[in-house]
């Protein structure tokens, strides 16, 4: 009997109001955690693993983007800049170029990769504009202006630092104009260097290069034919999707510039299936060059003004010894 007035005495005592509290802070908190859970969920899915992503494909773009710009760019080398978020998904990644004169580097512009998290990269910055001059019959009073829309046969200049713009004529396309800049090398001071890219009237080995070639200039950079001559016939722009060796004064360096071109062609890429078709390409029909850069004194450059193979000849940049 005792044990039953126990028993009945502690369901009197029963506090429901405690109970409910803790029933109600123990509802709260689960909401709570599931919320915190959720938010931090949407935030790994919306910020870390895109950043994460992110940098993965800036760092693939990395690894090829510098050496895909020494291959496509005459006498050309890229290093890496800093890289920002443009959107949520998407990226830019900044890269300085710059030109060797003999062995001094000199600011050729900049170039930004534009990617998302599922790579898509896209170039940006690689403009270029012309000095338009007045016409023979214009007025005293018109002057020279610079221009975005080129002429055929202007010269050309990159953005931003106004770096003369490297050009080659493939003997098998139709221009207007070429451009043949020897006379301008009487301006220049003897002590100077200056670099200069030169066209042949057809394409050379190495060998036949270096035999119409002054020893006292330094060989710099190749343009290579990656397209049979019907091709550069049709399409006078393919002349302009450069490939060259940047290895063409080395020993061995058509070697290496093939063994780089493979490896670059299977690092993922919009440039992959290119790279391998221009690759195969020159397995095939092995190396030629259509035009070269060349580094040296003026009067060491003006003595390719004399020689029968040279066709166009493009001034660069120059500076003091």
């Amino acid at each position: 009997m005792l044990e039953d007035k126990n028993v009945k005495n502690d369901d009197m005592f029963f506090d429901e109001k405690a109970f409910l509290r803790k029933a109600r802070l123990k509802s709260v908190l689960r909401i709570v955690l599931i919320s915190l859970g959720i938010t931090i969920s949407i935030f790994i899915l919306l910020f870390v693993i895109p950043e994460v992503v992110l940098q993965n494909q800036e760092n693939r773009i990395d690894s090829f983007y510098p050496d895909l710009v020494k291959f496509s760019q005459p006498n050309t080398y890229a290093i890496p800049g800093e890289s920002y978020n443009v959107r949520l998904f998407g990226r830019q990644k900044k890269y300085y170029l710059f030109r060797l004169i003999g062995n001094k580097p000199y600011p050729a512009g900049m170039i930004t990769v534009d990617f998302d998290v599922w790579g898509g990269e896209q170039t940006k910055g690689s403009t270029f504009f012309c000095v338009n001059e007045p016409g023979i019959n214009g007025s005293s009073d018109v002057f020279s202006k610079l221009s975005t829309v080129i002429t055929e046969g202007a010269k050309k200049f990159l953005v931003p630092y106004a770096v003369p713009k490297l050009e080659f004529y493939h003997p098998s396309s139709n221009y207007e104009k070429i451009i043949r800049e020897f006379d301008a090398l009487e301006n220049i001071p003897n002590d100077n260097l200056a670099e200069m890219a030169v066209s042949f009237k057809k394409p050379l080995t190495f060998d036949e290069i270096k035999a119409i070639i002054p020893e006292d200039l330094k060989l710099m950079w190749g343009a290579v034919s990656v397209f049979d001559d019907e091709d550069y016939e049709k399409n006078s722009y393919l002349s302009e999707r450069l490939v060259g060796n940047p290895y063409l004064d080395n020993i061995n360096g058509e070697k290496q510039f093939i063994i780089e071109l493979e490896r670059l062609s299977n690092i993922p890429s919009y440039h992959s299936k290119t790279l391998k078709r221009t690759v195969s390409y020159l397995e095939k029909n092995g190396i030629k060059y259509y035009g070269i850069v060349v580094v040296g004194r003026p009067e060491s450059l003006m003595k390719l003004y004399s020689s029968q193979m040279i066709s166009g000849a493009v001034l660069g940049l120059e500076t003091r010894l």
